[in-house]
């Protein structure tokens, strides 16, 4: 791994920066100090200089990372007016005037803490910062914050462990391309080893010792044979921990499963050889973290048995929950692949060792390397960071996603590196390691997802108005709004791959039945919604403009027309997307507000699973519903009469491909929506058509308010009955038509925006303290009772 480095790069002194940071005086675990090398004075001259040299092609890609982020957070932050952004806004960094030629770059040296415990012998983690700058004065609406380019420091002995004999070091070792070798290893049990000696209860999500029907016993000492056993025949006093493997089984499915024929054979033993890749690999890593049970759901579960599939996945809540660590090949796409393979180190430059004698490192093998991290926001121990996972072909498979959430300890082998999940702390074999904190409290992804539910998760809330509670005032970070969690789940759910339509609830089962252990009583499971969250779950639609149309999955029935599970295809859910993709300071303007009253469901199950399969299904609502009269393509994508809103107009829909005409006891209205299958409005004939009002959003402005409204395209089951099938969605502003001069002189339609603007009259209070005649429902329309199945 020899680097071609250019002479400014070989004269850079990282070895004396760190003797300087290591001789301060303070105390103080973190620091930093000046590269006093030589170097580069202009981008110009990295970005010539990349053509040759490796360190500045990876300082290079480091910049033009960390300007996505800076155009990323002022779209987001709304720093500009989307109509006239900067004209070089999505240009690559190296074009950029004020990066090019008219900035400052600094190099430093930064010691950050180990804030967080997971096994390492040195404290602190050492980081190479190389930010551009630009020199000239600029505002925020010009976008040209400064970018950095962070580089860990790390070293390439071969003898850096967790052993004590060995004296700590002040960098990071670089990782072992062998996810077996000792180095790696040993990573992988301080992670085990802390987590059971030091985080207590948390952690522990099995202390009576529970055990599925059926585990694979690794027989020792050679670990060449392996047993299937039925737990309730193991002697009582036996060590009954046991690891669940997550995995992909494959396009072909699973070569090796046990199956009614094949289970006596599975129960007298199986050569470990005759195994496919990713199940020896299993064995290989549970036998050498010193533990002997092994829980693989292709071989522990009767195959072409359907009563103890049923049986057995109904109980994957527990299998996954209760394991002493779930072991996760999420960079295998089958099982004939394996998942411990020989890794590739990505952005990595070996710098020149330092002269003999070595001074401080341990042994001159120790040559220092820089490593490319992720800009801050993009890394995965963030809070709006990437999946450290995401990409691998484990988040392909439907299956996978419920064994991702339900352990209490995973351990993760991705394409680069392995990763540590567990209730009280988050790690990554590079060096990085955060605690797993919420509001105080700890907590891992399933801890985490029904706090998000409930309403206990912050001061941001869908329905802010109706909680009476000076905490739920305004918005705050989407994270904290309320069942957003288990929405954005689903999203990742729909755009995965699944084999059988009819597993779409099933594949999901075992996560509703932990979510279901921890919420309040009455918020029942519907259909892959929530009775606390159902209009919100209720709105969905297709994931984005040009993605994979929702189609029937199947002639078989799946689930009713209201749940997401009724098409296949990835799926979005509009009251969400408006939270996320907004300024938090913007959520505080405007409060959603329901529409809709439940009254009732029923659902026939097919299985022994209350989460599993269904038969017909119904749901009762009372709401607004109201006739439409016409549908027709939209205009061009300019809503008629808006303002700009601090720099940004109010959402729009981006899948809407329709214009949705209704009527009401006044007149008519006009809203934007879709339709949930291609060519569906074309088969549908405009009468038996209905829209239910589901959501209102009053979004408040200075002036007046703007009127948008989420709700459900309809088809009416039979003529003269209340009872419905959901065919689209409607989402965004309410129009109406109001003859105005300027319109005509333009030769416009007269439509005009509900809502915008209203007069204020003052001292008009809601009830809740606050001047709220703006945004008050100016429709009032009547509700109506109605079944949609």
């Amino acid at each position: 791994m020899e680097a071609m480095l250019c002479s400014l790069c070989v004269g850079l002194d990282i070895d004396g920066a760190m003797r300087r940071l290591e001789n301060r005086h303070d105390t103080e675990a973190c620091g930093s100090v000046q590269v006093g090398s030589e170097w580069h004075l202009t981008l110009a001259a990295v970005d010539e200089s990349s053509e040759s040299c490796d360190l500045c092609r990876v300082i290079m890609k480091g910049w033009q990372r960390s300007r996505e982020v800076v155009v990323e957070e002022a779209i987001r932050e709304a720093m500009f007016d989307p109509q006239t952004p900067p004209p070089d806004l999505h240009d690559p960094v190296f074009e950029i005037r004020q990066y090019r030629t008219e900035s400052e770059i600094t190099l430093e040296l930064v010691k950050q803490p180990r804030v967080v415990y997971d096994g390492r012998k040195n404290a602190s983690s050492l980081f190479l910062r190389v930010q551009c700058s630009p020199a000239t004065a600029i505002t925020s609406f010009d976008a040209l914050d400064p970018v950095t380019a962070e580089l860990r420091v790390v070293h390439s002995g071969s003898n850096h462990s967790l052993d004590s004999s060995l004296p700590p070091r002040r960098t990071d070792a670089l990782i072992s391309p062998d996810p077996l070798s000792q180095q790696s290893l040993d990573i992988a049990r301080g992670w085990l080893d802390t987590c059971v000696s030091t985080h207590g209860p948390a952690c522990n999500a099995n202390p009576e010792g529970w055990m599925p029907t059926r585990v694979l016993e690794i027989l020792v000492p050679d670990g060449n044979r392996i047993c299937l056993r039925k737990a309730q025949a193991l002697p009582a006093d036996d060590d009954r921990r046991y690891v669940a493997l997550s995995h992909c089984w494959g396009q072909d499915g699973t070569p090796f499963t046990s199956t009614r024929g094949t289970l006596p054979l599975r129960m007298e033993g199986i050569d470990v050889t005759t195994l496919p890749k990713t199940f020896r690999d299993a064995v290989a890593l549970v036998q050498r973290l010193g533990l002997r049970y092994l829980w693989i759901d292709s071989l522990c579960i009767v195959q072409d048995d359907f009563d103890d599939w049923a049986r057995e996945s109904a109980q994957m809540a527990n299998v996954y929950r209760r394991a002493h660590l779930v072991l996760n090949a999420a960079n295998s796409p089958g099982d004939t692949a394996g998942f411990l393979s020989e890794r590739v180190v990505l952005d990595t430059v070996l710098l020149p060792p330092p002269p003999l004698p070595t001074t401080g490192l341990g042994s001159s093998e120790q040559q220092l390397g820089l490593q490319l991290r992720s800009p801050p926001g993009k890394r995965w121990h963030d809070p709006s960071g990437p999946d450290n996972l995401a990409g691998e072909p484990v988040t392909a498979r439907a299956w996978c996603l419920q064994e991702r959430y339900l352990p209490t300890r995973a351990l993760q082998y991705g394409t680069y590196q392995a990763f540590w999940e567990c209730e009280s702390m988050r790690a990554s074999e590079v060096g990085d390691a955060v605690a797993q904190e919420i509001e105080g409290g700890r907590g891992g992804r399933l801890t985490r997802l029904c706090r998000t539910g409930n309403g206990a998760a912050g001061s941001g809330s869908v329905f802010a108005r109706q909680r009476r509670d000076p905490r739920y005032e305004g918005g705050s970070d989407s994270e904290d709004v309320a069942w957003i969690g288990w929405y954005k789940i689903i999203e990742d759910y729909t755009a995965r791959q699944i084999t059988k339509a009819t597993d779409r609830l099933p594949a999901l089962s075992g996560l509703a039945q932990a979510v279901a252990s921890k919420t309040q009583p009455g918020n029942h499971y519907l259909a892959g919604l929530w009775r606390f969250g159902l209009l919100e779950g209720l709105l969905w639609c297709k994931a984005r403009p040009g993605s994979q149309a929702l189609v029937q999955p199947g002639l078989l029935y799946v689930a009713p027309s209201w749940s997401w599970a009724s098409v296949a295809g990835p799926v979005q859910f509009p009251i969400y997307t408006w939270y996320t993709k907004r300024a938090r300071w913007k959520a505080k303007m405007a409060d959603f507000e329901p529409l809709a009253e439940y009254l009732g469901h029923s659902t026939q199950r097919l299985d022994a699973d209350p989460y599993g399969r269904l038969g017909l299904s119904r749901l009762l609502l009372r709401a607004p519903v109201l006739p439409v009269e016409s549908i027709r393509t939209p205009r061009p994508r300019t809503a008629p009469g808006l303002e700009s809103l601090f720099g940004q107009e109010p959402a729009r829909s981006e899948v809407a491909d329709v214009v949705v005409q209704m009527r009401t006891g006044s007149g008519s209205i006009w809203i934007e929506g879709g339709f949930d299958r291609p060519n569906q409005s074309a088969a549908i004939k405009t009468k038996k058509l209905s829209v239910v009002l589901l959501t209102r959003l009053p979004h408040v402005l200075e002036h007046g308010f703007i009127e948008h409204r989420f709700g459900l395209i309809l088809k009416r089951v039979e003529t003269g009955s209340n009872k419905y099938r959901r065919v689209g969605f409607v989402d965004g502003v309410v129009l109406e038509k109001k003859s105005t001069l300027a319109a005509m002189m333009l030769g416009r339609e007269p439509f005009s925006i509900v809502g915008y603007p209203r007069p204020h009259e003052a001292g008009d209070i809601d009830g809740e303290g606050r001047d709220n005649d703006l945004a008050r429902d100016p429709l009032k329309l009547e509700k109506t009772k109605i079944t949609i199945i």
